[in-house]
């Protein structure tokens, strides 16, 4: 039987970030669609919420669909740099997914994390009948956290659909079709995850996403 996860990425339209970030809603659905991609193409049932429900209605449609997992997904504000997730309570199945995830997330991000927390007043970790977690990607309002994800979407939702697929003993495989078949013979576009002035800055960098599985290298641009 297949495993169902469902995503509910945030629906908050006016939660703006820094710069060019826009809605918290946008970045985040973005995010989702990475996670939903990759979690189908290894097997798993992925239902979704819509960007114009509420919570209840999120909720409600997560109970009917009766997952393994409910997954929201958001980006922070309110003072404050890094990454975080929440699950319900400590122990069970919430904690452990939330544990796996944010193994995945933690090396990736540009500065120290926040951790797994645990808060039973949320909405969708209170009131969904699946196990469920909330993680809280970046801080949207602080300039480097939020061009950190807007540059690095397909990575963060990688990580995440990894840690997914950890907590259900899936293995993560890279995608299967001919990188040809993909780009359909055009040109092959490269995705930076980041430009340094330090090269020790960049040095880490590279040991964060080769420790999260990522295939990476410095490659040096002088300017003019």
């Amino acid at each position: 039987m297949s495993k169902i996860v469902y995503l509910s990425p945030s629906t908050q339209e006016r939660n703006i970030g820094y710069g060019n970030y826009g809605t918290e809603e946008k970045r985040m659905n973005e995010v989702a669609d990475v996670v939903q991609k990759i979690l189908v193409e290894h097997g798993i049932t992925v239902y979704r919420n819509k960007p114009e429900w509420n919570l209840g209605q999120v909720v409600k449609d997560s109970n009917l669909k009766k997952p393994h997992l409910h997954f929201a997904i958001h980006s922070n504000a309110g003072g404050g740099r890094g990454a975080e997730i929440y699950a319900y309570s400590p122990g069970g199945e919430g904690e452990k997914a939330a544990r796996l995830i944010y193994k995945e997330i933690e090396p990736l991000t540009p500065t120290g994390d926040r951790g797994v927390k645990y808060n039973p007043r949320f909405y969708e970790l209170n009131s969904t009948n699946s196990p469920a977690v909330l993680v809280e990607i970046a801080f949207h309002d602080n300039k480097d956290d939020a061009e950190w994800i807007v540059k690095n979407i397909e990575v963060v939702g990688t990580a995440l659909a990894k840690g997914v697929l950890k907590h259900f003993n899936v293995s993560y495989k890279e995608s299967s079709v001919p990188q040809e078949q993909l780009t359909g013979g055009q040109t092959l576009y490269r995705v930076m995850a980041g430009s340094y002035g330090v090269r020790e800055n960049a040095e880490n960098q590279v040991k964060r996403l080769k420790k999260a599985g990522f295939d990476a290298t410095i490659m040096i641009f002088n300017k003019e």
